[in-house]
Parts: structure tokens; C-alpha cells; sequence
């Protein structure tokens, strides 16, 4: 082969390659943006600022759809703050399966991920729900949430799962 039809081979290739690669793209892509605005002094540290809470080992039998399956301490803490009237908020993906949005998952398509109980354990958390929390500038000014697994199925599929949720003060 010369090296001209070694070039139109691959210029030929190139191009149907790119056109393959044209025709597999969608004509539009959505993207979900989310954002807080506050007007506090407060600084926040979520699970005394390590990345990952464990929650524990469940066994895929004992889940009801829906309900959240343990529960593990969630430790918030505010500091530098002014005497403030606000609230807790929590942001992440839910479950689209899960209308009430309490199940925070890695993807909305996801069927497996955590639930979040107040202090108190009196009610879920849903995203973006505001939770009352007033601080101080003296003393402590802390907060527990409760956090357990959940699943929109009644047996859900053996694995590791993982969800990235923003826990913020919010003042108006």
C-alpha cells in the first residue's frame, strides 16, 4: 500500500468515525444546578468534618419501602455565629421513585439511599425542608441529624452505596 492510500484510509476512518460519533450525541442534555443563599455569620461543620459517615451493614430482608432502616448520629455544629433565628436545610439527589423526596441516592434513577430523621427522630427529613435551629454567639450550638438506609423496594440489591448531600444554615 502507498503511503497516499494509507492517508485517504485514514482520513475515510477519521471521518466516518466522527460522523458515527455525531449521530450517538443527543440534541440537548438537562442539568440540575443548585445553590444557597444565606445571611448568617455562621460557619458550618458537618459529621466533625470528615467526608463520609458510615451508617452501617443492613441485611436486604429487613427493608420496607420507603422507611428508614437504622439510625446514626449526623453531628452539626455552628460556630462564629451572631444570635440568629434560622434553619437547617439538606440538599442532594433523591429518588425520583420516592415523591416525598426523603431519600437522598447518588441518581434521581437510583431505588437505594439514606434517609434523614430529625433530632429528635419525630419526622424524615426531605430535601431542601427547612429544620428550626436557632444559635447564639455563647455556648455550644449544635445539632443531630439521625441517618439511616432506605430503599424504594422491599428487598433492595446487595452493594455499597454512597450519596453526596450539602447541609446549610440558612438566615433571611
Amino acid at each position: 500500500m502507498s503511503l497516499k492510500t494509507n492517508v485517504i484510509s485514514v482520513a475515510l476512518f477519521a471521518t466516518l468515525s466522527g460522523m458515527s460519533m455525531m449521530a450517538n450525541a443527543a440534541p440537548s442534555a438537562d442539568v440540575t444546578l443548585t445553590g444557597i443563599i444565606t445571611n448568617t455569620t455562621c460557619d458550618v461543620t458537618v459529621n466533625n468534618a470528615q467526608a463520609t459517615l458510615n451508617v452501617g451493614v443492613y441485611k436486604s430482608g429487613e427493608f420496607t419501602a420507603n422507611t428508614q432502616q437504622g439510625s446514626v448520629p449526623l453531628p452539626v455544629e455552628l460556630t462564629n455565629c451572631s444570635d440568629e433565628t434560622g434553619a437547617l436545610i439538606i440538599q442532594g439527589t433523591t429518588a425520583s421513585a420516592n415523591p416525598s423526596k426523603q431519600l437522598f441516592t447518588a441518581a434521581s434513577d437510583d431505588t437505594v439511599g439514606f434517609m434523614i430523621k430529625t433530632s429528635d427522630n419525630a419526622s424524615q427529613v426531605a430535601a431542601d425542608e427547612s429544620v428550626a435551629f436557632d444559635v447564639t454567639s455563647a455556648g455550644a450550638n449544635t445539632y443531630a441529624f439521625n441517618v439511616g438506609m432506605g430503599s424504594t423496594t422491599l428487598t433492595p440489591a446487595a452493594g455499597a452505596y454512597s450519596a453526596p448531600i450539602t447541609v446549610a444554615y440558612i438566615v433571611n
